[in-house]
Order: C-alpha cells, then sequence, then structure tokens
C-alpha cells in the first residue's frame, strides 16, 4: 500500500514539474496573448458604433410560456 501511495506521488510531483515547465516555455507567448487582449479591449472601448442589444423582452418569454402551456393543456385533455 505504500509502494502505491509513493508512486501516485511520485507521479503528481513529476506532473507539476511539467506544468511548471511548460508554463516557463510558453511565457513570451502568454504576455504577447494579453498585450493583444488588453489593445483590443481599448480599441473597443473607443468605438462610437452602438452595440446592438440581443436581450429578448420578458413579454415575448412570457406568452411564448403561455402558448406552450395551453397548447400541451388541449392536447392532454
Amino acid at each position: 500500500m505504500g509502494i502505491g501511495m509513493a508512486t501516485v506521488m511520485l507521479f503528481l510531483l513529476l506532473m507539476i514539474a511539467c506544468i511548471g515547465w511548460v508554463k516557463h516555455l510558453t511565457r513570451n507567448y502568454t504576455l504577447l496573448q494579453q498585450q493583444a487582449l488588453k489593445s483590443l479591449r481599448k480599441s473597443s472601448t473607443n468605438s462610437t458604433q452602438p452595440l446592438p442589444i440581443s436581450a429578448v423582452p420578458v413579454e415575448v418569454f412570457a406568452a411564448a410560456i403561455s402558448k406552450f402551456e395551453s397548447d400541451n393543456s388541449i392536447t392532454k385533455t
């Protein structure tokens, strides 16, 4: 039982080391991506075009639910 737990512990430590190594190798790419996202956010906040509202009004949902319930009550009786 001790050998199995030691094996699992060793495996987990190696996985942590591997993840840290990959993080170290990709740090430059990560920094470039973060800078690109920051510049994209800055440019999108400066746009003068209004964003379209994609939310559906509550009345539409209420009408759809009541229609669905009325259809189901007719077919059940």
